[in-house]
């Protein structure tokens, strides 16, 4: 006898549609001959799931299945009936709603919200925001599966992150009721870590809110706008936050009491060597600054003017206002051009905080991981232990 297998759901031969509610007769009549549906799914050496999926009506039966149980059955009313109401599926049909079906169940296992959702509850907005932008800020969305348009996501925290990283996943479970797991290494010798989110579904929900897959410093991104035009402070630094995380770096002025707070992003151009030459990126970051850019003209305009006008970062505008509407002050610029290796510049924003700001930052919890907090907060207490009166 053969092994079970997926001999029973996804058996390769035609199928019987059938009402459910005539499915469910001849399933509960067979298996009453054997005493429950467990027994009749050994009889038929089929798995017992597949028996309770064709006892509900989630699965249509194969034509073995079927012939076999109406002889179990021994009922020729419901014969007659069964072969007056069934539409034979050839295997191709029942390959792809077999398909269909497994979608449906991989869809019911985790939780999309809806917007209505995350407009009437706080809690779930505020966690979803964080969870956007840290993709936005840190993951990417990227096709698994071309012939299905399946996607799969990942987000990259440094090795020293792991409380961000505990963060991202306890987020996707209480959001989602999915689970990234344990971080992996990537693989490549980066000194980083990272987690995956297989479910399609869940990707699917991540790029209709704005993360666009592939290459994000190339596209017009943007935070979706049940972020951009929320009023709950609560859920504005969630958004904040994982910005700040991901994309901030603490540093020391020549006064150790003094640390400022930057976030920077890039952003792709069009512009490559023939527009701006390599000759300028004279350092090891291969990068243009900010004065250097100033004295530079491209296609016959200022360059300053060209990459405020054409190369500006839509969703780092969409960070700079929610920092705002949070009562920060921050200076939001050009800091540097960067060649890439394909031969065009990158585009390099960034948005700067006073020190006060910095560490109103960290008081508000808009900063949260460790060792940015720890370079803050040691200027602190070293400004409190030198301040004379």
């Amino acid at each position: 006898m053969s092994g079970r297998g997926t001999r029973g759901a996804y058996r390769k031969e035609d199928r019987v549609q059938l009402p459910a509610e005539l499915q469910k007769e001849l399933v509960e009549k067979a298996a009453a001959r054997y005493g429950n549906c467990q027994e009749l799914a050994k009889h038929l050496n089929i798995p017992k799931s597949s028996t309770h999926y064709y006892r509900i009506g989630r699965l249509t039966m194969p034509v073995s299945v079927l012939e076999e149980m109406l002889r179990i059955a021994n009922d020729e009313d419901l014969r007659e009936r069964i072969e007056t109401r069934g539409i034979t599926k050839d295997r191709s049909w029942a390959t792809e709603y077999a398909q269909d079906v497994f979608r449906e169940m991989c869809r019911e296992k985790v939780r999309l919200p809806t917007k209505d959702e995350l407009q009437r509850d706080n809690e779930l907005r505020r966690k979803a925001a964080a969870i956007v932008s840290y993709m936005l800020a840190e993951g990417s969305v990227w096709l698994q599966k071309r012939e299905f348009g399946e996607h799969a996501a990942n987000v990259t925290f440094g090795a020293h992150e792991s409380d961000l990283y505990d963060h991202f996943r306890t987020l996707c479970r209480e959001v989602f009721n999915y689970d990234i797991g344990p971080p992996q290494s990537p693989g490549n010798g980066a000194h980083a870590i990272r987690g995956f989110i297989y479910s399609r579904f869940v990707c699917e929900w991540l790029v209709h809110n704005g993360v666009t897959p592939g290459e994000k410093s190339s596209k017009h991104l943007r935070l979706p706008s049940w972020v951009r035009e929320c009023e709950d402070t609560d859920t504005l630094i969630a958004a904040v936050q994982p910005w700040c995380d991901g994309e901030g770096c603490a540093t020391t002025c020549a006064n150790p009491a003094d640390v400022r707070f930057a976030l920077s992003q890039s952003r792709h151009t069009d512009l490559n060597v023939g527009d701006i030459p390599s000759s300028l990126a004279k350092n090891e970051s291969r990068s243009v600054g900010l004065e250097e850019i100033k004295r530079l003209e491209v296609h016959g305009i200022p360059a300053i003017d060209y990459l405020n006008a054409f190369c500006k970062s839509m969703v780092f505008d969409d960070v700079t206002n929610l920092i705002r509407k949070l009562g920060f002050k921050p200076k939001k610029h050009i800091s540097s051009l960067r060649l890439k290796d394909d031969g065009f510049w990158s585009c390099v924003w960034m948005i700067r905080f006073s020190p006060s700001e910095t560490q109103e930052l960290v008081r508000r919890r808009i900063i949260i991981q460790e060792n940015k907090v720890g370079k803050i907060t040691k200027a602190s207490t070293y400004k409190s232990k030198h301040l004379y009166i």
